[in-house]
């Protein structure tokens, strides 16, 4: 066709906005681009062979953090797929990151997050893990420079569900069973309790040894198959012998050429005990019982150590008293850890912190809901991180981390009048405070109900509990946010 004014055609010239069906593959599907990024897919790569070739094989702390770094890069653009914003899926993934490894609170709802998805899991809080923050920066530099080949929908097909994959089996290796001491033995003058369970399951020959007769121990490989022997004598006296009473919390000892009861666990309280670790894991995980017994004679008497299952050690001193050591974690055994067989409360403290953030947090959906600010969630986001600060830094070896503390006091401010300003802001009549604050509190009891009802024997095991409190917890938030939506929106103007 005939240019009309004569003149020679300009130079073709893309105009700045084209068209949807002009604009390039990753502008079009700026998330499948982000996630089909070379980088992404190369930390997809990374993780899955981490998780299941390097860590099983070299477990280190290298491996670990690894994965930290891999996971970063891969889970914003992941989170994004439902966002759809990029620089908010960043902030989520690094906010939730810090809160999971520098807060017990952050580490227990991972944990019970992976628990209801893969089965029984922990995620263990360790700040020195921050160091992998950085690979945030990799994550937003990925997605600043889109890679016009990684918009292929076939591709898309297969790296969304690989990236699923590899991000979910991440949780998968940190799987947690309970510790079960199921053999104990005197190795030249060392006492060796041999151990399984922990963050760690596959590994073997692990174990705690003491050379103080049980006063102090330490992390202690155990090369040799330790006996589980059922009765043992004290060394050059065998007239003086213990033995353990198979499937019960109970030793009894020779006297006078016959056997009594010297050291017992009532079978009711041996219940609540088998209910507390929860017996549904194989090998003699989680069985609470005596499964093995040794003697070592010291000067002016001797002492018995008892294997007791998921329930530590029972050790007698060399006074003849008797005690139940209860673990610490990586450090071995001690009386304050053995759970009160007294106390009117049977489940982890830890419950009730889950319990109050899971309430803190259904409140302020509820509330957020009738708000209907971004500003809002942001500052409640905000006053979670200054709690969790200030908490870690009371919670320290010496008198308190000024640090944590004032940065504690400067989130907790701004998030606190940051929400007040955007309810403000929001309109949001009284009703909506009303309804906010009614959710988080039966939320909280929705939580706790089951687990009390647990550990008075209604329910079966641990997991029921934990199975029946998540379903009420989310219809209890459900329904508070619907009440917001129909009561409790923010007023309007009449026209």
């Amino acid at each position: 066709m005939r240019n009309p004014t004569g003149m020679s055609p300009l130079p073709f010239h893309r105009p700045e906005s084209a068209p949807p069906d002009m604009k390039s593959p990753e502008t079009r599907s700026p998330a499948l681009a982000w996630l089909g990024h070379p980088l992404t897919v190369t930390a997809v790569v990374v993780l899955l062979l981490n998780d299941h070739l390097l860590k099983p094989l070299w477990p280190s702390a290298l491996s670990g953090k690894l994965s930290d770094v891999a996971g970063l890069i891969v889970a914003p653009p992941l989170l994004d797929l439902l966002v759809r914003r990029p620089r908010l899926s960043i902030l989520v993934t690094g906010v939730a990151f810090t809160l999971v490894k520098t807060t017990a609170v952050g580490a227990a709802l991972a944990s019970q997050a992976w628990t209801l998805v893969w089965g029984p899991s922990r995620v263990l809080a360790d700040p020195v893990d921050l160091v992998a923050l950085p690979a945030l920066y990799a994550a937003w530099w990925a997605w600043r420079h889109p890679d016009a080949r990684a918009v292929r929908l076939a591709r898309a097909a297969i790296v969304v569900p690989l990236t699923v994959l590899a991000v979910a089996a991440t949780g998968q290796v940190d799987t947690f069973t309970p510790y079960s001491a199921y053999a104990v033995d005197v190795i030249d003058g060392t006492i060796v309790v041999a151990t399984r369970g922990g963050s760690q399951p596959w590994l073997t020959g692990t174990g705690f040894a003491s050379g103080d007769a049980g006063e102090s121990w330490s992390g202690r490989t155990v090369q040799e198959t330790l006996p589980e022997r059922t009765s043992a004598c004290v060394p050059g006296l065998p007239d003086r012998c213990y033995r353990i009473v198979p499937g019960r919390l109970k030793v009894e000892e020779s006297r006078d050429g016959r056997w009594v009861t010297a050291w017992e666990v009532s079978p009711d309280d041996q219940a609540w005990l088998a209910r507390a670790y929860d017996p549904e894991y194989p090998d003699g995980t989680g069985v609470v019982a005596s499964l093995g017994i040794a003697v070592q004679r010291l000067p002016g008497g001797h002492v018995v150590v008892v294997a007791n299952g998921a329930d530590g050690i029972a050790l007698r001193d060399v006074s003849g008293a008797w005690h139940r050591l209860g673990w610490v974690e990586g450090k071995g055994f001690a009386s304050t850890a053995a759970p009160s067989l007294t106390s009117p409360g049977r489940y982890e403290d830890s419950i009730h912190t889950i319990a109050l953030s899971a309430a803190f947090a259904a409140g302020v959906v509820a509330l957020g809901c009738g708000v209907r600010r971004f500003g809002f969630f942001v500052a409640a986001l905000a006053l979670w991180a200054g709690v969790s600060s200030f908490r870690s830094g009371m919670d320290t070896a010496i008198l308190f981390n000024p640090f944590s503390v004032l940065l504690g006091i400067a989130l907790m401010s701004a998030g606190a009048g940051g929400m007040i300003m955007s309810a403000v802001r929001g309109e949001a009549p009284l009703r909506t405070w009303v309804i906010g604050a009614a959710t988080a509190v039966v939320t909280y009891y929705a939580i706790m109900t089951p687990f009390r009802a647990w550990s008075a024997g209604w329910l079966d095991s641990s997991s029921s509990a934990f199975n029946l409190s998540t379903v009420l917890g989310i219809a209890t938030v459900c329904a508070g946010v619907l009440t917001v939506i129909r009561l409790g929106g923010p007023r309007r103007n009449p026209r």
